[in-house]
């Protein structure tokens, strides 16, 4: 890797995301933000805070036993976290006057035979490609969509349609989607929305493996005039299941391997005597591993970010790969906000490892193309620490690897995985 070349950008400017050649391996600028829009005026807040505790942590299923190995013996218990209410905007959703679908790269007749593919009623197809016109700017066709024909679309056709458009950047909506591991109910349980909003929503919902999605903000702007009825709709949309995760400590004899593990990055004499006290408890001791993170980590984990007017002057917000690159620091680097600041720094500070993977190793995704779309950092067993999107409505959260893979499946279905290790660990 001795030549360097900038990143690759393969879509307009309106892309949110920075693709990374294929000779870097590593680096990227996280994709994906949570729906636009939704943050409203949270811009505006001044704080002096780093990070939001969410509003509500609701357990969502049983607890399970990881795989044991150098960590330990994990217990994971599925939950989800939401954003505060005030994090979230009532004014979301594009007016239906500005919504287009794009397909760049395809005239009409490509188009048409596209949604016939999909299972789409002719009467539809029809209806569309009425309104398709040509754009000189992408090089192919903009549907403006009948919203009554989107309405009506099946779930396994909406799937087939937004999975389509969300190839490219251009359709923010379905690029960025709402996004939500488990069951319907279990994505609305509790949710003070109206019983009318979720008869309206849940028909809107499809599905990318194990992975719900819902991405008609157009139609939610056009069916629902309450402002704070959308905001509490936006609020449950933006659940996000994650894991709470604790190590059992009854023995004295395994303290020494797991203050190794856990103690990375020069903090073994922190970690001690926490895993000290719980293997000195009179029953059988337990520990959330959040206490076992360096602080960055241990500061955010299920956590939003907390925006001041200072960040606008930033040249991103918070993000994937900032987030894995001040894993270990004691003081987050806005340096690595620049994409090729945190880039230079991946490739010169860190090296390529193979197996035996450890606490804070960056795992970098790659598509089948060799573009890096998102990165994330190792915990134990098959569990990482993840942020993903740059949204502030987007927590940090622990997620098992193959749930992160699904929640980026639309850019690749079996992503190559780079694992990095400091060079100085």
């Amino acid at each position: 890797m001795t030549s360097m070349a900038p990143p690759r950008k393969t879509d307009p400017p309106a892309s949110p995301l920075v693709h990374v050649p294929r000779a870097w391996l590593v680096g990227a600028v996280v994709l994906l933000t949570i729906p636009w829009g939704i943050v409203g005026a949270l811009y505006l807040r001044g704080s002096d805070q780093p990070v939001e505790a969410p509003t509500a942590t609701v357990t969502e299923g049983p607890t399970a036993q990881a795989k044991p190995g150098p960590w330990g013996r994990l217990s994971v218990t599925p939950i989800i976290v939401s954003p505060p209410l005030e994090y979230v905007a009532a004014d979301w959703g594009r007016l239906d006057d500005t919504y287009r679908w794009y397909f760049p790269g395809a005239d009409a007749d490509v188009v048409r035979a596209f949604l016939a593919s999909t299972g789409m009623a002719p009467d539809h197809v029809t209806r569309l490609v009425s309104r398709a016109q040509g754009d000189s700017r992408i090089r192919g066709t903009t549907i403006q969509p009948d919203l009554d024909v989107v309405k009506a679309l099946s779930p396994d056709v909406r799937a087939r349609v937004y999975l389509k458009l969300a190839m490219s950047p251009l359709n923010a909506d379905q690029g960025n989607s709402f996004r939500f591991f488990g069951t319907v109910e279990q994505w609305f349980a509790g949710a003070r929305i109206s019983p009318q909003t979720r008869q309206f929503v849940e028909p809107l919902i499809y599905r990318n493996g194990d992975t719900l999605h819902f991405a008609d903000a157009a139609l939610v702007r056009a069916e629902i005039d309450d402002p704070a009825e959308r905001q509490r709709l936006a609020k449950t949309l933006l659940r996000q299941s994650t894991m709470l995760v604790r190590l059992s400590v009854t023995q004295d004899a395994e303290i020494p391997a797991l203050v190794q593990y856990w103690g990375r990055g020069g903090r073994s004499t922190d970690i001690r005597p926490l895993l000290e006290s719980v293997a000195g408890a009179s029953e059988a001791g337990f520990i959330d591993i959040v206490h076992l993170l360096p602080a960055f980590a241990r500061n955010r984990l299920y956590r939003y970010p907390r925006l001041t007017t200072a960040d606008l002057e930033k040249p991103l917000l918070a993000n994937c790969l900032w987030s894995s690159l001040n894993f270990f620091t004691a003081e987050p680097d806005d340096t690595f906000l620049d994409v090729n600041r945190a880039l230079t720094s991946l490739r010169q500070d860190y090296h390529i490892v193979e197996a035996d993977h450890q606490l804070g190793d960056i795992i970098a995704f790659l598509d089948a193309e060799g573009d890096l779309y998102h990165v994330v950092v190792y915990l134990a067993d098959d569990l990482v620490f993840t942020k993903n999107g740059m949204s502030p409505v987007s927590p940090w959260t622990i997620m098992p690897l193959q749930r992160v893979k699904d929640y980026y499946r639309a850019h690749s279905d079996d992503p190559r995985l780079i694992y990095h290790r400091r060079n100085d660990f």
